[in-house]
């Protein structure tokens, strides 16, 4: 619990709570409670972001962050089988509808084309189901930081028309895309 310096603490605390102060009360109980229970492979989903905990934890988790659920509900919808969005039509589906080929995207390149189809990764990912660790070894950076870009370009989604729109158009061709390979 005290702070490290170079680790990102702020993705895991905000499953617990707006204030960092009660964020951090319910995560050392979360801790103490996972103690007793031993060793359990379920601790383990947590990568793919799952939220681990009670039935009610879990619910008022959710409640808290808020459209969490929502991603898989849409993907559900669809027909997709969530958590098994395929990588390659998503990257095929950004690159066109982009136009930005995927060796720029997929690398650390911080053009502005670059950034909007990462952007584009992160929030059609996201919706479809797909977990943070394959979005994060798709374009090439952290589960952290990728959680962090999600929240932004989640904001900039609702403040944006046109970021709607091609979040929208990539979805389209993802479904295509997939189809046709079907």
């Amino acid at each position: 619990m005290a702070p490290a310096g170079i680790v990102d603490v702020d993705p895991v605390l905000r499953h617990f709570g707006a204030r960092r102060e009660v964020a951090r009360l319910r995560f050392r109980e979360f801790v103490a409670a996972g103690i007793k229970q031993g060793h359990c492979e379920e601790f383990y989903a947590a990568d793919e972001g799952r939220i681990l905990g009670s039935e009610e934890f879990v619910d008022a988790t959710i409640h808290r962050i808020g459209e969490t659920g929502r991603a898989n509900w849409d993907a559900k919808k669809k027909g997709f089988p969530v958590g098994e969005v395929e990588p390659e039509p998503l990257v095929a589906a950004v690159e066109r509808v982009c136009c930005v080929p995927r060796d720029e995207f997929c690398s650390t390149s911080k053009c502005t084309p670059a950034i909007i189809a990462k952007e584009m990764i992160i929030l059609v990912g996201v919706h479809l189901g797909a977990s943070m660790k394959l979005l994060s070894e798709i374009i090439g950076i952290s589960p952290s930081a990728l959680s962090r870009r999600h929240d932004a370009a989640r904001r900039k989604l609702r403040a944006n028309a046109g970021t709607s729109k091609l979040a929208s158009e990539v979805i389209k061709e993802y479904e295509r895309i997939a189809k046709s390979q079907a």
